[in-house]
């Protein structure tokens, strides 16, 4: 659980989330071959560095880790930020943990156009975030301002990744119709084999609706 207070960016008035990229942590992603059944099988990089470029076994975007340098891309989520903020529980926005209230729950905040409610059992790539900094997100992000949701929650469980799939013949990728063509993957799939993961995904479990005007009403 990490404790550390990150520093803190801001770009043309607005806060930099903890999980964006910045232009010089991006990075060329290399070249994809087969690997031998005895490795494994599915896809490797033809340079693949075996301590950087795969979690729990599976293989994952080239991404830098180098916040502040160049120019933020508020839109996109650095892979290696998301998968951190994931398993350590740290606020997508400030980078700071969310351990730590009174009922022991997390406070989840999910883009949703129809405003459907959270439910159990929910899979997302969102990290968990802070009231304030959810009242932050609420204001500053575009795509939230077409809707959105949140709950609290009582246990993010580990559930899979979201991926670029490849196809096992050609090894070209095959984009799903989901937001940025990723496809999402429970631990559990062979087709782990052959996608490159770009974000850790967990499964919400225990709950509770929050409405969004109370909480911007509370950090007003």
């Amino acid at each position: 659980m990490s404790t550390a207070v990150p520093t803190q960016f801001t770009w043309k008035g607005k806060t930099v989330p903890y999980i964006a990229p910045w232009t010089g942590e991006i990075r060329e992603q290399p070249r994809l071959e087969r690997r031998p059944l005895h490795k494994g099988g599915g896809i490797a990089y033809v340079d693949e560095h075996r301590l950087y470029d795969r979690h729990a076994g599976i293989l994952w975007q080239r991404m830098g880790a180098v916040r502040g340098a160049g120019t933020p891309i508020l839109a996109g989520v650095n892979s290696r930020r998301q998968r951190q903020a994931m398993d350590r529980q740290l606020c997508q926005v400030c980078g700071v943990t969310t351990y730590g209230r009174a009922d022991g729950r997390h406070l989840y905040l999910l883009a949703e156009q129809k405003g459907r409610p959270i439910v159990e059992g929910e899979q997302t790539a969102s990290p968990p975030i802070h009231q304030a900094c959810a009242a932050e997100a609420l204001r500053d992000c575009p795509h939230l301002h077409e809707g959105a949701v949140a709950a609290l929650v009582e246990r993010p469980e580990p559930w899979g990744v979201a991926g670029m799939l490849h196809d096992p013949a050609s090894l070209a990728p095959r984009p799903s119709a989901q937001r940025g063509g990723l496809t999402f993957l429970p631990y559990t799939s062979l087709r782990l084999l052959w996608t490159v993961a770009h974000l850790d995904v967990v499964s919400l479990h225990g709950c509770t609706s929050v409405n969004l005007d109370e909480l911007l009403a509370l950090t007003a």
